[in-house]
């Protein structure tokens, strides 16, 4: 999987990856208005969420699958 548009096609509830988005949103944008507080740049939060995310997704993708 290299990217969400890919997932987004496999994916059997596409509707549901927007639901989740709105509900998420929020939260990621709280936690980069947070770190933005405290003294990181915008870029620089945006960066380390994305790469938090590629960390747990890569991680899932090494699960077993049943």
């Amino acid at each position: 999987m290299n990217n969400v548009l890919e997932f987004r096609a496999k994916c059997p509830h596409v509707e549901s990856l927007s639901d989740c988005r709105e509900a998420l949103e929020p939260a990621v944008m709280k936690i980069v208005s947070d770190a933005i507080g405290k003294g990181y740049t915008a870029a620089e939060a945006a960066m380390v969420v994305a790469d938090i995310a590629d960390d747990y997704i890569l991680m899932l993708s090494r699960r077993p699958r049943h």
